[in-house]
């Protein structure tokens, strides 16, 4: 008996086994032809100038979708594949208005730039006009004339030959900086002038007028949250406030009635009563003075 008689089934597994690979190989073709055709639209997504997606900015009202195309180099149309976003963010951490930049995405297609705006906590005079420093003392704004007027004036000493970008090295103006940053929004926006021309004797003054006597550059954030709480004290104080001190070991508050004494955050007691009675006292001198030289008139006339 031959070998077709004597395995039946060996002629039968290769017709049906010939169908599938045909249809495998078929399947192979289809899928290369797919992934060709992705790459190539990838490519092109990626190379070629094909709109796709768009751009968005949050956080800042001064920086424009024009400025981050500017700094990202970012051509028309926009695709934003095309786009890196490291040297997006280090193009814009250069810009003085930025702080910070962060990159995300939104669906369906949205590249959203969050900004951080520097913000700007003092206006000291310079050679040539006023710079404008943020928190970390850095020149942001340079104007022949103040024109934020939001923020406080640091007064007393004139800023050298400090160019825009810059930052400032001088330890008192750092120091009236590290000050200001201590203190909470509402006390900042109190505050209308630092003088720093004595850097022993620091003085701040508020909008409405009142003196804050800081002293040296030591303990500034504790002296800036004496501040806080002492100006709060104020709007309860009968009478003119004449001046506040924030000295950390002996801190009060001057007014022209008696006011009670007042224990702050470290424990130290207010020396308005003290300070009021020395004037009771002076006038009660001079009244007795007067009263003397009356008594001398009378003692004359008698004469």
């Amino acid at each position: 008996m031959d070998d077709n008689h004597k395995h039946p089934s060996n002629s039968g597994e290769m017709y049906s086994a010939a169908p599938a690979r045909d249809e495998r190989a078929v399947f192979r073709k289809r899928v290369l032809k797919i992934g060709g055709v992705l790459i190539l639209v990838l490519v092109a997504l990626f190379t070629l100038p094909i709109p796709f997606g768009s751009l968005k900015i949050i956080g800042s009202d001064k920086v424009t979708v024009q400025d981050v195309m500017v700094a990202g180099d970012i051509r028309e149309p926009v695709n934003i594949l095309q786009i890196s976003t490291e040297k997006l963010k280090s193009r814009l951490s250069k810009d003085l208005r930025v702080e910070e930049a962060q990159v995300s995405y939104e669906l369906p297609l949205t590249m959203v730039v969050r900004i951080v705006e520097r913000k700007a906590v003092a206006v000291i005079p310079a050679q040539f006009g006023y710079l404008t420093l943020d928190a970390k003392g850095q020149v942001i704004a340079s104007e022949s004339a103040i024109e934020d007027t939001s923020v406080p004036m640091i007064s007393g000493v004139k800023a050298g030959n400090i160019l825009l970008g810059d930052t400032v090295v001088d330890q008192p103006i750092l120091s009236a900086i590290e000050y200001l940053n201590a203190l909470d929004e509402s006390t900042f926006k109190n505050i209308a002038e630092i003088n720093i021309g004595d850097p022993e004797s620091i003085m701040a003054y508020t909008v409405s007028g009142i003196q804050i006597r800081i002293g040296d550059g030591k303990d500034l954030a504790k002296k800036a949250e004496l501040t806080q709480s002492m100006l709060q004290d104020i709007k309860k104080t009968n009478g003119n406030v004449q001046y506040i001190d924030v000295n950390i070991s002996s801190p009060y508050i001057k007014t022209d009635v008696m006011p009670e004494g007042k224990s702050y955050h470290n424990g130290a007691t207010t020396k308005d009563a003290l300070s009021t009675k020395k004037d009771d006292i002076k006038k009660d001198d001079t009244k007795t003075d007067d009263a003397k030289k009356d008594n001398q008139g009378h003692v004359e006339d008698k004469r």
